[in-house]
């Protein structure tokens, strides 16, 4: 017996788009129906979450129509929207219906059954990857005018981890990128101009230069949903070769303004590639690496003023490039006495697939398809890196996947922001946190890719468009209520139905009981006759509760892309998102009798049980967190931040970090981060503004 019960949508939450249609087509609609918001007006930096309640948010409103791309029709816009959908491949015959999950009822019985729980892991262990010449367009270019569709997205995760996102900027462009210490005329904070090889050819990555305005930006979003991140330092051959002032002074100013939100400081972004993107001369090795890393480090240490103790992360490599995996990089004294002591968490980089049509190979995504949608995927890419995680954490230090998402170079049309593709992507995340790595950032890379979780839209589009949801920000959404709050969640992989590649599953524990499943199921069958009944039952004389809630993460087949719920809530389709989950929350209870509970998991679908009723409230959002920022309210206008009125992070007056050039430090700090508890002063100009009820 099951029933279900729905939490209903706070009044900031309510749905604002009409029903999401269910449609198996090859051509998926693109609903472009209701409003884009612009961007929130009026962001002070807050000292708690619980100041978020006053934040006024305003916006356009307008309607669009819809618009259906024909079966035959060929798509010619920008990748990030492309409604292309894929087949999805015959269910497996015969079908699976029933399947037996055999759960240790303690830590202990899970080592005596020989399997291994993870690390510990928190509720935040997906995060997101944001491309250093993208981020104006997710975050805004002004420091007192943030997007709240970002600040929802990243609020969704924050309430219901019980702690911030974490997010990486940085990228390929980090590598030539320069920090303007006094700014830009136009004020914002970052300009992009197109870069050229060493033949004189133009490259698709942009030279980026960023002000400090960028650090505001991020240190404000931080005061709103506690945001934690990584930032990329330049490491171009020019600026390493020998090292520049402008790394340090970069540094400096990144430590300060973020301050307690830094994890920590990105040297290199792939350096295995550096030869083969025209980066450094051929024969560039690990010797060379290591030489120039040192280089940079102790430059940038010399400013005696960074935060972290250990405020270095690295190598970032990605590649398994024979002689520059990531174990050359370690053998080479990567973590020796004196690295250990300045390198706070070893990264790396790593997608399954690349869509680069390098030397004309072009891959097929329908082709590719299946093999994004069995468990051998998850497993076989996490065991890349067992010896790695191993000799990494037997140093001290913790290992997090920096980058990753569906495949490389943008992704595939149709793949990566599929239903299939969020399956995958949880299945990863969890195997990932099983392999003992900290954390899995998803990355976003604009317009021009697939495989984004969220996008704002197109600066060619009416201001009433709103941003589109990609399929992989569901993952993060299901991976952070298995986690929960607790920050004990240690993971294993259950090997459940024999190991079957089609129905994986996970148990999580928590101060060594049984807290949470997670139960998978890839196949996709519109008939119903691969949905499978999990019969559930707890070993060692542990006894299941009389009922068990579960949350399932959900589409019609696994081509779908916008028909996608959790928990019966969405972020809509194309163009028609605000960040916030419409709908009323649905989790479904299911009694337990005589020691066992069957859970239904579709075909295709997720399902996350909650085995007692702690586990569920330590995965709902924190009780009195705002969830969410308003994006309805009529006006139009402006706002800037008084710069007279800014301290520092520190809570010192007028710092001397900085100069008009790229160049070393000298002139006086143009703009500087909050102290905690002091309001940034607004000045709202140009407006006329009216509530909505």
């Amino acid at each position: 017996m099951f029933s279900m019960t729905e939490s209903p949508a706070g009044p900031s939450s309510r749905p604002i788009h009409s029903t999401i249609s269910r449609r198996r087509q090859h051509a998926r609609r693109s609903r472009r129906n209701t409003l884009l918001s612009t961007a929130v007006t009026a962001l002070s930096l807050l000292p708690s979450v619980a100041a978020q309640a006053s934040i006024t948010v305003y916006n356009t409103v307008g309607t669009v129509t819809q618009a259906t791309l024909a079966p035959s029709a060929t798509y010619t816009g920008l990748p990030a929207y492309d409604p292309t959908m894929l087949t999805p491949p015959d269910a497996p015959q015969p079908p699976v219906d029933a399947v037996s999950v055999n759960v240790p009822g303690t830590a202990d019985a899970v080592q005596a059954a020989g399997m291994l729980l993870s690390k510990e892991q928190m509720g935040n262990f997906v995060g997101f990857s944001i491309e250093l010449s993208v981020a104006p367009s997710l975050f805004g270019s002004y420091s007192g005018i943030l997007k709240p569709e970002f600040l929802n997205y990243m609020a969704n995760i924050q309430v219901r981890a019980g702690m911030g996102p974490i997010i990486r900027v940085g990228g390929n462009t980090q590598d030539s990128s320069t920090l303007y210490t006094q700014g830009f005329d136009n004020g914002q904070d970052i300009q992009k101009t197109q870069s050229t090889d060493q033949y004189g050819n133009a490259v698709t990555t942009p030279i980026v230069n960023y002000s400090p305005e960028l650090l505001y930006i991020m240190a404000n979003i931080s005061s709103h949903v506690d945001a934690r991140w990584y930032f990329g330092l330049a490491f171009n051959e020019s600026d390493v070769s020998p090292p520049i002032e402008n790394i340090a002074t970069a540094a400096q100013y990144i430590s300060n303004i973020l301050s307690d939100k830094l994890l920590g400081l990105v040297v290199g972004n792939e350096p295995d590639l550096y030869v083969d993107h025209n980066h450094r001369e051929a024969g560039y090795n690990v010797t060379d690496y290591m030489t120039e890393f040192d280089a940079v480090t102790d430059l940038v240490l010399q400013t005696d003023s960074l935060t972290l103790q250990a405020p270095f992360v690295g190598p970032s490599v990605c590649c398994q490039v024979p002689g520059f995996e990531l174990q050359d990089i370690l053998n080479a004294g990567y973590l020796d006495a004196q690295n250990s002591a300045r390198i706070g968490q070893v990264t790396v980089q790593h997608y399954p697939e690349n869509n680069c049509q390098i030397d004309g190979n072009v891959e097929d995504p329908q082709t590719l398809f299946p093999t994004y949608l069995n468990h051998t995927s998850p497993q076989a890419l996490v065991q890349l890196y067992a010896a790695d995680v191993a000799a990494v954490r037997s140093a001290g230090k913790e290992i997090v996947m920096l980058e990753t998402n569906t495949a490389s170079c943008g992704g595939f049309p149709g793949l990566s922001d599929s239903f299939g593709a969020a399956i995958w992507m949880t299945d990863y995340a969890l195997q990932m946190a099983y392999g003992n790595f900290s954390a899995a950032l998803l990355h976003s890379g604009g317009q021009g890719t697939y495989y984004n979780p969220f996008t704002p839209p197109s600066g060619t589009l009416p201001d009433y468009y709103k941003w589109t949801t990609g399929s992989v920000y569901y993952s993060a959404l299901v991976v952070a209520e298995a986690f929960g709050q607790s920050n004990v969640s240690q993971i294993v992989d259950l090997n459940m139905n024999n190991g079957s590649i089609y129905h994986p599953g996970y148990a999580i524990y928590e101060n060594g009981a049984p807290s949470r499943l997670v139960l998978i199921n890839y196949v996709s069958d519109p008939t119903g006759a691969s949905t499978y009944q999990a019969t559930v039952t707890l070993g060692d004389g542990v006894a299941l509760p009389s009922s068990v809630a579960v949350r399932y993460l959900q589409a019609p087949s696994v081509a779908d892309h916008d028909n996608i719920t959790w928990a019966g809530q969405t972020l809509g389709s194309s163009f028609n998102s605000d960040g916030r989950l419409m709908g009323n929350q649905t989790t479904v209870t299911i009694d337990c009798e005589n020691g066992a509970c069957v859970v239904p998991v579709y075909a295709p679908s997720i399902a996350l049980v909650f085995l007692n009723g702690d586990a569920l409230t330590n995965s709902n959002p924190v009780e009195g967190a705002t969830q969410t920022y308003a994006t309805t309210v009529i006006g139009f206008g402006s706002a800037t931040i008084n710069p007279e009125v800014l301290e520092t992070s520190n809570g010192q007056n007028g710092g001397q970090l900085g100069s008009n050039s790229k160049g070393s430090a000298g002139a006086a700090d143009r703009r500087a981060v909050i102290s905690s508890g002091f309001l940034v002063a607004f000045t709202l100009a140009s407006a006329v503004f009216a509530s909505l009820s």
